[in-house]
């Protein structure tokens, strides 16, 4: 039934979020938009010619989608901050200590430190330049 889930995030400001997400070594797989933004893309993934920008991720086998538009959606949600952590991606490491690091050197927030929990998982919080919650999980031996 199911073949494959993705996320799609609207976001505020497309280059902004593409330098968060490319500093995670997320990995495009697809790219849309305006010819300007596409030049970055340009013979390293497939493209499309758009109204408006976005940038499709595979992590294995999930897709994850950010984009300043759709077609489909209001242009002033694109705006807005996400105010609430009711929803958060889990994004599955080797090393929290790496993560942690990179995002300190390059001044990003921490909104929680990396803790150990019971079940056996080191994890660290923290939000996107959108304010999406990502918990970035490591499985402790």
């Amino acid at each position: 039934m199911v073949k494959q889930f993705g996320i799609h995030l609207k976001v505020k400001d497309i280059n902004k979020s593409l330098k968060f997400y490319r500093l995670l070594k997320l990995k495009p797989c697809f790219a849309y938009g305006k010819k300007s933004f596409l030049k970055q893309f340009k013979n390293k993934v497939p493209v499309a010619s758009e109204k408006y920008n976005g940038v499709v991720f595979e992590i294995n086998n999930t897709l994850f989608e950010i984009a300043d538009g759709h077609i489909a959606v209001k242009s002033n949600v694109f705006k807005e901050k996400i105010q609430s952590p009711k929803i958060s991606a889990m994004i599955y490491v080797s090393s929290v200590n790496q993560i942690l690091k990179l995002l300190k050197k390059n001044n990003y927030k921490i909104s929680v430190f990396p803790k150990i929990y019971p079940w056996g998982t080191k994890e660290l919080v923290v939000k996107d330049p959108d304010g999406f919650v990502l918990v970035f999980i490591e499985k402790l031996k």
